[in-house]
């Protein structure tokens, strides 16, 4: 590979890694609870425990999900 590649390629991986720590911050945030919920968050955690009493919730495995384009 070409000194040229390899430095485009480390540029790419320097961005992705910047991206994935980003969302680390994100979801440590969110779970460890340093940031409230927003109120669409709130609204869907709600619903969810309804459904989840009322057993009209249903897990399916992420494999049985097709993909929408």
């Amino acid at each position: 590979m070409s000194g040229v590649a390899l430095k485009e390629v480390l540029k790419e991986v320097r961005l992705v890694r910047e991206k994935v720590e980003r969302l680390e911050e994100l979801v440590e945030e969110r779970l460890i609870g340093w940031e409230e919920p927003l109120q669409d968050e709130v609204k869907a955690i709600k619903e969810y425990m309804k459904g989840k009493e009322k057993g009209s919730v249903k897990l399916i495995p992420l494999e049985g999900v097709e993909k929408e384009n």
